[in-house]
């Protein structure tokens, strides 16, 4: 273990007292997940993002907020806009819930597709939205129906809003029925050894 102000582990990278180590079971996700995170979400120690990397083999987070932040992507998706998706709601964007049919959504969301999250609160999810227009070349979707959010620890006033987490999990179990139970158990187990610290530590 290496010694900051408190015992990391050098496996999972959280606190010894609630070290994850023994829930991690990375998935293989049939798409290619793209996390666009804000810097100030990356300093949240408790940020589901952190557990999705943990959870999933094939995902990459990139962190900023402007367009020389990840000028790469950007022009791999202006120029082959086809292969991404967006997950963000606005006034162009459609329910995931509206493709039902197998025949879709495999036509829609195929194997190796990358599909796009942005990790931020929602006033910089916003800014970070209006700041790169070449995200608008990706085909966006929503939630209409999502299932109830269990992340607890941090709320948010934002009607039918998840986790990133749970955002992802819930596109690739809509999707292409992924077993994604590890991921709901990191999150909960994360949540749970969290708030017992804290109740041990104030009592």
């Amino acid at each position: 273990m290496s010694t900051h102000k408190r015992q990391m582990c050098p496996t999972c990278h959280y606190p010894q007292s609630t070290c994850l180590c023994a829930w991690v079971s990375p998935i293989s996700s049939p798409l290619n997940i793209i996390i666009l995170q804000h810097p100030k979400e990356a300093k949240h120690a408790k940020n589901t993002v952190k557990l999705l990397t943990l959870g999933i083999k094939n995902i990459t987070v990139l962190q900023g907020e402007e367009p020389q932040d990840w000028l790469e992507l950007a022009q791999k998706v202006t120029s082959h806009p086809q292969n991404y998706s967006l997950f963000f709601p606005h006034e162009q964007s459609t329910s995931i819930e509206s493709i039902s049919k197998l025949e879709q959504k495999t036509r829609l969301f195929p194997n190796n597709h990358h599909v796009i999250f942005i990790d931020a609160s929602w006033r910089k999810a916003l800014r970070i939205w209006h700041l790169n227009p070449w995200l608008q070349h990706c085909a966006s979707w929503h939630f209409d129906n999502p299932p109830d959010n269990q992340y607890h620890i941090r709320s948010t006033t934002v009607k039918s809003s998840l986790s990133t987490l749970e955002a992802v999990a819930y596109v690739l179990e809509y999707i292409h029925h992924t077993d994604c139970t590890g991921l709901h158990t990191l999150l909960a187990t994360m949540q749970q050894k969290c708030f017992l610290h804290k109740a041990n530590k104030n009592s």
